[in-house]
């Protein structure tokens, strides 16, 4: 990824100065020559570029991604050059950078063409649909953008013969088919819809309780995408009972697991990543949680405050899947990530005369090398093997005996698998003698 950043990012980020110290975490900042040192954002950066009435009135959903129109197909400068949607819903307003350069705002307060009340979540496509919970007008408006400016489409209420339609609409997400999943959550359900508003799918069925206070947070999570590292999944992500509960259903409806959330946590808005790894951001304790695509906790980040790695009410969040950069809405701005990797813990020990047991638990797939060195002189037992997040056994067979000699202490580098790879690798002496 080089070194530019879209001028939404900078209204959204605060340029901080000098250096960046990053530590492996699950979410780290992108190196100083990518960003300038850009992370954060404020009341006053974003009335730098829309003018002295323009604000952050109660942040929501948040979308990114790569628009085609906008990609230069014969070089790959301009691969990482995204576009940011985030749901202004006080103003009854999108915005979202019309080039590396630009910034526009979209809508109005109202409920007709070219107007919003309250929206909610928001989610957007390679081509250029965007498509927004319109929440205090019962529908899902449609938008395009060709390239710098958008469109009015359509608004989607879902109403047919046999159904009145949304109620509430929270979030929306969007499948490889170009399917909206939407929590109806007036409804109390989930319904799929096609591209010009028809339900295709009500979950659960006419008549059949499933959720409880409606549901909220939804986030698809289809392998069919071109970003996608698990290609057979077919499922999204909700959340019920005020985001306590966290549901995983196929996009079939079959619920295939539901937990609480752990800690007391309460999910917001969400967003998966390449890997189906669900974000939550929680806006009660100020943090975001991460979980794997089988509901287990991996990570807890954040905390209240204003420092690094820390949070004011996180809102929207959005995953570029394709090289992991991640945006977060706050209560009056927004901060700028990347994915990265934390080794939560480490064991090593003998197993033999030459085999050993690496034992690592991670909150994101990364790359494991194990290594030993003495001045110029490297010795790989183990180099760049992918592992998945969680806990991971690894047998580690030393045909070399290279760990035998005890001038030689074996080193752990951890790697992130996104982007993030080229920049940043993390080293961890291993004691096992």
């Amino acid at each position: 990824m080089k070194s530019t950043m879209p001028l939404f990012h900078t209204v959204l980020l605060v340029a901080l100065a000098g250096a960046i110290v990053v530590h492996p975490q699950t979410l780290v900042f992108p190196p100083y020559g990518h960003s300038y040192g850009i992370r954060k954002a404020t009341q006053g950066h974003l009335k730098m570029f829309l003018g002295p009435f323009a604000s952050f009135e109660d942040p929501q959903g948040l979308a990114t991604a790569k628009m085609v129109s906008r990609d230069d197909p014969s070089t790959k400068k301009d691969d990482d050059e995204v576009v940011v949607y985030g749901v202004n819903s006080g103003k009854h307003q999108i915005i979202y950078n019309t080039s590396m350069w630009g910034l526009a705002s979209y809508g109005r307060e109202g409920s007709g063409k070219d107007e919003l009340k309250f929206p909610k979540g928001i989610t957007c496509d390679e081509k250029g649909n965007v498509y927004i919970a319109d929440w205090g007008n019962d529908r899902i408006v449609h938008l395009f953008n060709p390239q710098k400016k958008v469109e009015w489409v359509d608004a989607l209420t879902g109403k047919s013969a046999g159904d009145p339609g949304l109620k509430r609409p929270q979030q929306v997400s969007l499948t490889e088919q170009g399917w909206l999943v939407v929590s109806d959550r007036g409804n109390r359900r989930i319904v799929i819809m096609s591209p010009k508003g028809k339900i295709i799918k009500r979950i659960p069925a006419k008549g059949v309780q499933l959720f409880q206070e409606g549901p909220t947070v939804v986030a698809a999570a289809d392998g069919s995408m071109r970003w996608s590292h698990y290609h057979k999944d077919r499922f999204f992500f909700c959340t019920d009972q005020n985001g306590r509960r966290l549901w995983k259903i196929g996009l079939d409806g079959t619920v295939i697991k539901k937990i609480t959330l752990p800690g007391g946590h309460q999910a917001c808005y969400g967003a998966v990543d390449y890997y189906h790894n669900i974000y939550l951001t929680d806006i009660k304790k100020h943090c975001v949680v991460k979980l794997s695509r089988h509901l287990k906790m991996l990570d807890v980040i954040g905390s209240y405050g204003k420092e690094d790695n820390q949070f004011i009410e996180p809102r929207g969040i959005a995953v570029w899947k394709r090289f992991g950069q991640t945006f977060i809405a706050e209560q009056n701005g927004a901060q700028y990530y990347w994915v990265g990797t934390k080794l939560k813990s480490k064991n090593f020990k003998p197993q033999g005369d030459s085999t050993y047991l690496l034992q690592v638990d991670v909150s994101e797939h990364s790359y494991v090398s194990l290594f030993t060195a003495v001045g110029a002189d490297t010795s790989f037992i183990v180099k760049r093997l992918w592992i998945p997040a969680g806990p991971a056994p690894l047998e580690v067979n030393d045909t070399g005996k290279i760990l035998n000699d005890t001038a030689h202490t074996p080193v752990l580098r951890l790697e992130p698998t996104y982007s993030s790879y080229t920049y940043y690798h993390w080293d961890f002496p291993l004691n096992y003698r």
